[in-house]
């Protein structure tokens, strides 16, 4: 098990790294995404089945077919949908479809500028952590 600490440390490594890839100061659009991207994998825990849905408190696309959605300040999953899913990375607004308040993966789906995306993978991230790394990253940030 990797200790707290030792996660925001590997996590920051990725993102320097990730940084360094890109082309210019902050990279583009794509590359800010994939780092982004690896940040919540890093936080990722194994893929679920589903997940309790009452509210969408936010959500952060993360490229063509990856996005997370917090239902809470602490809970968060990353969602990954089946391709072709064109636009998603352009939509100012979605939705879920859940029944009886629970997201399925494979059952429900992201909707967004009149698409329907199903949802191929759910991946629980701990939301606390996640912080952690980003106050621990602007706080390294002279």
């Amino acid at each position: 098990m990797v200790t707290m600490p030792i996660r925001a440390i590997l996590v920051a490594s990725l993102l320097s790294l990730a940084a360094c890839a890109t082309s210019g100061p902050g990279g583009g659009p794509r590359e800010r995404e994939a780092a982004q991207l690896e940040r919540y994998r890093a936080f990722a825990g194994a893929p679920v089945k589903d997940f309790h849905f009452w509210n969408l408190d936010r959500w952060e696309v993360l490229g063509e077919a990856d996005l997370v959605v917090w239902t809470n300040p602490r809970d968060a999953y990353l969602l990954h949908v089946q391709r072709p899913c064109t636009g998603l990375d352009f939509a100012n607004t979605i939705a879920l479809t859940s029944t009886q308040q629970r997201v399925h993966a494979r059952f429900d789906a992201v909707l967004f500028d009149n698409q329907r995306c199903r949802i191929a993978e759910i991946r629980p991230v701990d939301g606390q952590a996640v912080k952690a790394a980003r106050r621990a990253e602007s706080d390294a940030q002279p």
